[in-house]
């Protein structure tokens, strides 16, 4: 791949993902755009294929996408939102809570150290939890493939998994219910943008999304709505970060970390399916919609789950709220709770035993 310049693989990569995208869409599949973007990068990646995705057309794509979801952060939802704090808490630490309990198994089937084990397993983003990972005496290459794995397989198990069972709810779509304005749009993307560059100038990586999301949202929650987000523009937004997904493959990287895939692959399940099971637990308790509580304790991210829940028609805001909720926790509690639970390891002088297969 490195002996073709940068543009035609950009170019491979962005057509790609736009014919990937054309044919699940074409097939009537949950969330097409993005997952069939990815599919196809992914693909032709692992065939030998020089397909690439830029990095900036990513973040933009982010900021779209964000834009579009704030504008469900209505008066009355951010009033529901506030009366509901304490779910949101209360979901973000079950979910992290499950994901250091399932460390301890990936460290064992894996047959890595902790400081891999626990990074791999608490659902943050690819490249913090392998740089958090490096620092504490781990392996990055393992924990940037359990966290892409997991991304891949949230994306394309949870959309298909709720249309199968039928858990829709009936909020119309804001975003493009609301009119199209383009000196409107124009002036909410460019705040949006500022507060992206904002928040990752501060070390937030995930400020690409959280910025833009909080400007929109806080606007909308004030009764100020610039402008609607055309469904063309949330496709195409979708194409550019799910390129950015399949991109993330590569064969040398399957290849080293070939003896730990399968050990990611089974915890994930696991976080799936325990993650799940505390979004069930979560709506007998409080009442609230069950589709939207499994999207919103869902191992993914906001993007993914929160444009599943704008397809199914279900509390969008609550979603994306709960997701900014735990990735907020993860920043704050993911590097003390590792250090308080791993005194012993973190007082050796040779953290990590080599990955297998690396």
């Amino acid at each position: 791949m490195a002996g073709v310049s940068l543009l035609p693989r950009l170019l491979l990569g962005l057509g790609l993902g736009a014919l990937g995208g054309a044919l699940f869409a074409f097939l009537h599949l949950p969330l097409p755009w993005m997952i069939g973007s990815m599919v196809a990068v992914a693909g032709a990646r692992l065939l030998g294929l020089p397909a690439e995705a830029s990095r900036s057309a990513h973040n933009a794509g982010f900021v779209v996408v964000a834009m579009a979801l704030g504008l469900y952060f209505t008066p009355a939802a951010s009033g529901v939102l506030l009366a509901n704090l304490p779910l949101l808490v209360g979901a973000a630490l079950s979910t992290l809570a499950l994901g250091g309990i399932l460390a301890l198994l990936l460290a064992r089937t894996g047959k890595v150290d902790p400081a891999t084990a626990w990074f791999a397993s608490i659902p943050g983003g690819a490249a913090d939890m392998a740089m958090l990972s490096e620092h504490y005496g781990g392996r990055a290459a393992p924990v940037a493939v359990a966290q892409l794995l997991r991304v891949v397989c949230i994306v394309v198990a949870v959309p298909n998994l709720m249309a199968m069972a039928g858990l829709r709810g009936d909020l119309p779509r804001l975003a493009t219910a609301t009119p199209f304005w383009l000196p409107g749009f124009a002036l909410l993307f460019a705040l949006g943008l500022g507060a992206a560059l904002l928040l990752t100038r501060a070390g937030l990586k995930a400020g690409w999304m959280l910025g833009p999301l909080a400007t929109t949202a806080i606007l909308t929650a004030c009764g100020v709505v610039l402008s609607g987000v055309p469904i063309w523009l949330t496709s195409a937004a979708q194409v550019l970060m799910g390129a950015m997904l399949g991109a993330g493959f590569s064969r040398d990287m399957l290849r080293r970390t070939r003896a730990f895939v399968p050990a990611a692959l089974g915890h994930i399940a696991l976080l799936l399916s325990g993650c799940a099971m505390i979004g069930l637990l979560l709506a007998r308790l409080s009442g609230e919609q069950v589709g939207a509580l499994l999207l919103g304790t869902a191992p993914g991210g906001v993007p993914e789950m929160s444009l599943t829940a704008k397809l199914m028609g279900l509390d969008v805001a609550l979603v994306a709220t709960m997701h900014v909720t735990r990735i907020f926790l993860i920043a704050l509690l993911t590097p003390p709770m590792f250090r308080l639970l791993h005194k012993r390891h973190l007082a050796s002088p040779k953290h990590a035993e080599p990955v297998p297969g690396e």
